[in-house]
């Protein structure tokens, strides 16, 4: 029999958290939010925030609050419907493009925010990325069983799962009758298969080391760091994923970035030239894999400059060094795949069983619609 129960706020003092698996981690990340909201550390997030015990791990669990402006890691509707269509610029086809928004936007009044976001997600750090300890089919499906009986009107949904990762998990969840949803086209790095790369890709990330070593910057490591240098990475990931790319990523606040640092929540590196910083990552690891929620660069240096390369660079050799799969997120596909990274897809899985024919009808059709079209689509394009 598991040991199984669900934290609110008002109980977070009965949890043992030295005992549990990353127990001391997570109450460094999530404690605060619990005091102040999901606010204090995400501008753009509005959730009501769960703790699950489960024998020796604890998963955070998030549910959406309505709020329009709600960020993809929150809010399914934003994921699929909102910010796809900002993704679609990447197709570099205005036709298509065109002709994919008015669906979407269709699909969307179709699918109801309301229905997509009333949702469990289940193990939800709030970042582009979730790492999940591999879970087995008796462990998943205590999970979902308790979490439907608690929340009778959501769907249970887990993020960021790939085959390269989690196929048993994924298998399992499968045969508890969960449907699988695309997410994104993702690329991965694995350190173990540099001695097999081609020579042009091995000879790519050599350039790129042999760049960095030219290029005039600083790589300052976490320790090195202070406050105000936190306070200029934010603004660093804000030019670059916020102003150049969508409003819908995650907005950290400073708090975030102070307690990412303090608590080594995330490990930071920084490129600095003549004290100021340029570039910046932010990173963490789980089961032997690494991901990078964090990264950011002066967007008014021109591409010479080679900033984005430098971040990548210094992400390529931590892996290499720490012996950990990089898992390198989405975008810039050719740049990835010409040093060595695999592409392969994300999906989110979902559990709706439990509720009316309805809710379940638009999940079923979410998922064939994505699934069978936009697979196709970004293998056609390479994104």
């Amino acid at each position: 029999m598991s040991n199984i129960r669900l934290y609110q706020r008002s109980d977070l003092n009965d949890i043992n958290w030295a005992s549990k698996v990353d127990g001391l981690y997570i109450k460094a990340f999530f404690e605060k939010m619990f005091e102040e909201g999901s606010t204090y550390y995400f501008g753009n997030v509005r959730v009501e925030l769960y703790l699950l015990e489960l024998d020796d791990f604890i998963f955070p669990i998030t549910v959406p609050i309505p709020y329009e402006n709600q960020s993809y890691v929150a809010s399914p509707y934003t994921q699929y419907i909102r910010y796809t269509i900002e993704e679609l610029r990447e197709l570099n086809s205005p036709f298509l493009e065109n002709v994919l928004k008015a669906a979407l936007q269709t699909i969307g009044i179709m699918l109801r925010k309301g229905i997509l976001d009333q949702v469990i997600i289940v193990n939800n750090w709030l970042l582009s990325t979730n790492l999940h300890h591999q879970l087995n089919k008796e462990t998943l499906k205590t999970m979902a069983d308790f979490l439907v009986e608690k929340f009778p009107n959501h769907a249970v949904l887990f993020r960021s799962l790939t085959g390269y990762f989690h196929k048993d998990m994924m298998g399992d969840l499968k045969d508890l009758q969960f449907q699988f949803i695309l997410s994104r086209s993702i690329y991965i790095f694995n350190p173990e298969e540099y001695g097999t790369l081609n020579k042009r890709h091995r000879k790519n990330i050599k350039q790129d080391i042999q760049f960095l070593q030219n290029s005039g910057y600083t790589v300052v490591e976490h320790e090195d760091l202070s406050l105000d240098d936190l306070i200029r990475v934010r603004e660093l990931y804000n030019l670059l994923y916020l102003e150049k790319y969508s409003y819908l990523n995650p907005q950290f606040t400073t708090e975030f970035f102070i307690n990412a640092w303090k608590n080594r929540i995330l490990e930071f590196k920084v490129l600095k030239k003549y004290g100021t910083i340029y570039g910046a990552v932010g990173f963490f690891y789980r089961d032997g894999t690494m991901t990078t929620p964090i990264l950011g660069y002066d967007t008014a240096l021109g591409k010479e400059e080679g900033l984005y390369k430098l971040c990548s660079v210094m992400l390529t050799q931590q892996s290499l060094e720490k012996h950990m799969v990089l898992h390198r997120s989405a975008g810039a596909g050719s740049f990835k795949r010409n040093r060595g990274a695999i592409n392969t897809f994300e999906f989110s899985a979902v559990y709706t069983k439990h509720l009316p024919q309805n809710k379940q009808w638009v999940w079923k059709f979410l998922s064939q619609l994505l699934n069978q079209i936009g697979i196709p689509i970004l293998k056609r394009f390479e994104l």
